[in-house]
């Protein structure tokens, strides 16, 4: 897969993410990422929009072992996020 359609992919990964969170805070308030911390304490209480973030980290490292950098894609507020969980992974 050539890398601007990699590319591609990483912005529908980040627009799903998106979305979901979007219906979440619709749904629970914009406090929603506090309720998903809050209930994460309690007991298992997975964040729904969790899948929808782990196919960004996907799309984002398959963009990386093109060849691509990670400063190249534009992940707005998820930037962060994705790093910590790539630079947190053993090197292939």
């Amino acid at each position: 897969m050539g890398r601007s359609r990699l590319a591609d992919t990483v912005r529908r990964a980040r627009a799903e993410l998106e979305a979901c969170i979007e219906r979440e805070e619709l749904a629970y308030g914009p406090d929603y990422y506090l309720d998903v911390a809050r209930m994460a304490g309690e007991g298992p209480a997975p964040d729904p929009c969790l899948e929808r973030f782990n196919e960004l980290v996907a799309a984002v490292r398959a963009y990386r072992e093109d060849g691509g950098a990670m400063g190249d894609l534009d992940l707005g507020v998820h930037a962060r996020a994705v790093r910590a969980v790539l630079e947190g992974e053993p090197p292939a």
